[in-house]
């Protein structure tokens, strides 16, 4: 028996057919084909048998085979087994309460035994369609899940819930946002953060473009578009990162460093709303908002010519500052203890003389500065705990000495240490080859270690 509809549904699904009469089963084979890969079942233990090994995207499940109900009773075992599975009911009842038991216990639809060719088709196709829609649901909510762990603008200091504060006001808007800040403060991380959800809970479109990078020659092509045959090399049209990013935003990092011609060229395109593509005379309307960062004082620049008035105007719309963490202090060891646990998966952790001296450090690199440096001690440290002499030593050269006489476990710790390596450091006359030999350490470990508790002599001998 041939079936006698095509079908739009993607013919590569894994169906499984359970029913204990062997003739229907062949008949629902054949109707099924054109969806994919048949499996067949007799009876429910069959079938959860087979489900153990495989997995299928569409289970036919006849409610009554050798037993009463025997499939209605099974339903919820099945569900609970493989809950993504799309589960039609099948039965020669049309017991509207059967219908309601049916799907009450997890099946997705529900299919009577005399139905009709193009009843089938609509059943099969309804029910694939639905699994196919909350597979993509599924998979837009991971991704947004997934971005919004990802851009996190970690800490619970002052400065850092106000720029949260801002955030959450300016996302609703369609205005230009210009963030300012140090160099590796974050700044992206919030322009990501103002991306706005559209209604089905997917993210807006979010361009992203490094200034730095646009060039007189090649940046209207980049941001505009083109025509086939504009340009040598021009082998096809193609959409420029403007029209990329209509009904979303479009994200220019570090815009202090645009060329002045190019800042120009987007003044225009702020103020029209419109982009032309090179070799084309046709205008696109396009609905964008743009998303600048900046490390440079651009109000101060439009005074000097290198930056025009008035894009400086038209991006200063809403303004954000994201603090330096010198601005953040309290947030160092929060931000050290999350990127050691993300990049360890938690194998590795701070003692607290190491937060300590993290926390005085003037940190001129910001949060990619301390993200770096994270990445620096896991590499040398040698089992689960990161100490002070396992951080950079632009660290320990600002860290202050441990306190003498305090009454901190690790305190203690830290001054029986620093009085071994001075008796030993004396008896060895300095000799750093025969210290690091009689103390089992690293040269560049006790390097670290004398440094830090300031055990000097006049010129070591190595």
């Amino acid at each position: 028996m041939n079936s006698k509809f095509s079908t739009s549904v993607s013919k590569t699904k894994r169906i499984l057919v359970c029913d204990d009469d062997s003739l229907f089963r062949k008949t629902l084979g054949l109707l099924l084909r054109d969806y994919g890969e048949v499996t067949y079942s007799q009876n429910t233990e069959e079938a959860f048998a087979i489900l153990e090994r495989q997995t299928f995207d569409l289970l036919l499940l006849d409610i009554q085979m050798r037993q009463s109900d025997e499939g209605l009773r099974a339903l919820p075992k099945v569900r609970a087994a493989a809950p993504e599975l799309t589960i039609i009911m099948v039965s020669g009842q049309k017991d509207f309460a059967v219908v309601r038991d049916a799907l009450r216990h997890g099946a997705d639809d529900y299919l009577s035994t005399d139905f009709e060719p193009e009843e089938f088709q609509l059943t099969i196709e309804r029910a694939l369609g639905l699994q196919a829609l909350q597979k993509s649901n599924r998979k837009r909510n991971a991704e947004t899940n997934r971005t919004a762990k990802k851009y996190r603008l970690i800490g619970e200091s002052a400065p850092i819930l106000q720029v949260r504060k801002l955030i959450e006001k300016f996302r609703a808007s369609d205005a230009n946002v210009l963030i300012r800040g140090e160099t590796g403060t974050g700044k992206e991380i919030v322009a990501r953060q103002l991306r706005k959800t559209e209604g089905d809970g997917s993210l807006e479109p979010f361009v992203a473009i490094d200034s730095a990078t646009l060039h007189a020659q090649t940046a209207e092509s980049l941001l505009f578009g083109h025509e086939k045959g504009a340009f040598t090399g021009a082998d096809a049209t193609k959409r420029g990162l403007f029209e990329e990013a209509d009904g979303g935003a479009i994200f220019f990092d570090e815009i202090g460093n645009l060329p002045l011609e190019i800042q120009a060229k987007l003044l225009r395109v702020l103020q029209e709303k419109e982009v032309t593509r090179l070799g084309s005379t046709r205008t696109i309307p396009l609905t964008f908002r743009v998303l600048a960062a900046t490390s440079r004082p651009l109000e101060e620049m439009t005074k000097t010519g290198a930056f025009l008035p008035d894009l400086w105007q038209r991006l200063n719309v809403l303004p954000i500052h994201l603090p330096s963490l010198r601005e953040r202090t309290e947030d160092i060891a929060t931000l050290a203890e999350y990127f050691l646990m993300e990049k360890s998966k938690g194998r590795v952790k701070f003692t607290d003389s190491a937060l300590e001296a993290l926390r005085g450090y003037a940190w001129p690199g910001n949060v990619r500065e301390l993200s770096a440096l994270v990445d620096y001690s896991l590499a040398l440290v040698e089992d689960s705990i990161i100490d002070v002499a396992d951080l950079h030593p632009k660290i320990l050269e600002q860290a202050p000495p441990p306190a003498v006489g305090s009454s901190g476990f690790y305190d203690k710790v830290a001054e029986f240490e620093a009085g071994v390596l001075r008796a030993a450091y004396s008896m060895h006359e300095g000799n750093i080859s025969r210290l690091a030999l009689e103390l089992g350490m690293d040269r560049s470990h006790l390097h670290t270690k004398l440094k830090l508790y300031g055990i000097h002599a006049p010129r070591s001998r190595a």
